[in-house]
């Protein structure tokens, strides 16, 4: 039993680990700068107000990603946008254009709210290109490789315009809100369309990590960056996915670890009884051995060669066994987790079959000692 549990205790504490460590690089985590107001607008055509945030420059992202622990970043800024050509799905008489430095990495498309369906991602400035909705596009009997025209100002299609090619269509989560009427597009044709300055963002930034379990420090070495006016600017965490998976496996390790520790305690106990039983039982054949001349070392090797023996075939019955009821654990948690795979290393079972047996033995020679500390006269007279 000590070996059945053991092994499977271990098997599982092994997949929870590897698992951790695999969503460390699989799910991430990520923080966002973001400028604070400084002013607020509304349009020349009074149809909507804009807020305007302190600008995020390009100096700034690249002292932030040129430390080691940021694996990459999105730039986002978004604004209201005209056009002669589309019917936007809302019925209003705009849209929205969103610019990413990489739609791949846009937070809607991360968190599963919005799916590609068909096309490819912006990638880069994404210059002239767009990704717009499956229901856009059904709209306007639009597809990939056809083109918009966009402008900033519903009576003048012509200034400040800009005409992109549709590389994909997206498709959006029915069970989660989304402007379908958003238009994803690169920096460079959002530059182009409301004239700001190349270079600066007037969005916010994601920042992803490399380490989920570091980003909190992450953090705080970008605070102490001196080429950032911090009192301009925000820093929000993002690691949400990552804990709510990461604290399942923390209390499952911990309950394992808890469960080993105890199934080896208790188990421990109950073989050090039997034993003790086992040998006292023997008393008979301990003293006949040491009445025809045999040692106690012999007698206490004995038993130990015969508990070891016994440890072997455990050990054969219970790999099966372990198996089967890893496979069968594996596949509950997968259902609950979905990212866990049980398997134990060689090393891991080398490691554990040779303390069971140093248990083992150090039991045999304990339960032994009550008896083999007497004399063979003694337990001579104790067998008559």
């Amino acid at each position: 039993m000590i070996t059945l549990f053991t092994t499977v205790g271990f098997s599982v504490l092994t997949a929870a680990q590897t698992a951790a460590a695999r969503l460390r690089e699989t799910v991430g985590a990520s923080f966002t700068l973001q400028g604070k107001p400084v002013d607020f607008d509304f349009s020349r055509d009074g149809d909507h107000y804009s807020t305007q945030l302190a600008p995020v420059s390009q100096q700034m992202i690249d002292a932030i990603t040129n430390k080691k622990e940021i694996k990459g970043y999105n730039a986002c800024q978004t604004a209201p946008v005209y056009s002669s050509d589309l019917y936007f799905t809302s019925g209003a008489s705009y849209g929205t254009i969103a610019a990413n430095t990489a739609t791949e990495w846009n937070r809607t498309f991360n968190n599963g709210t919005l799916t590609l369906d068909r096309g490819k991602h912006l990638a880069g400035e994404g210059h002239g290109m767009a990704l717009i909705s499956r229901e856009l596009a059904k709209e306007n009997d639009l597809d990939v490789g056809d083109s918009i025209s966009l402008s900033l100002s519903k009576d003048d299609f012509v200034a400040n315009a800009v005409t992109l090619q549709i590389a994909g269509i997206y498709v959006s989560d029915p069970d989660m809100e989304f402007d379908l009427d958003t238009i994803f597009t690169g920096h460079d044709s959002y530059w182009e369309l409301t004239g700001d300055t190349p270079g600066t963002y007037s969005g916010s930034v994601d920042f992803f990590v490399t380490d989920p379990a570091r980003l909190e420090l992450v953090i705080e070495q970008i605070r102490k960056e001196a080429s950032v006016r911090w009192d301009d600017y925000i820093l929000q965490a993002d690691d949400t996915e990552y804990k709510g998976i990461a604290s399942q496996l923390t209390s499952m390790k911990r309950l394992t670890t808890l469960l080993i520790v105890s199934s080896v305690v208790v188990s421990a106990v109950i073989l050090f009884l039997i034993l003790s039983m086992r040998i006292k039982s023997r008393i008979h054949e301990i003293g006949i051995l040491l009445a025809v001349g045999g040692s106690k070392g012999a007698v206490i090797m004995q038993f130990m060669t015969e508990a070891i023996v016994l440890l072997f075939l455990a050990i054969l019955v219970s790999c099966p066994i372990s198996y089967g009821a890893a496979v069968q654990i594996e596949t509950f948690l997968q259902n609950r987790i979905g990212v866990i795979s049980i398997a134990v290393p060689v090393h891991r079972l080398l490691l554990q079959y040779a303390a069971e047996t140093a248990i083992i033995l150090f039991g045999v020679a304990a339960a032994s000692y009550p008896i083999i500390k007497r004399k063979p006269k003694e337990i001579l007279s104790q067998m008559s």
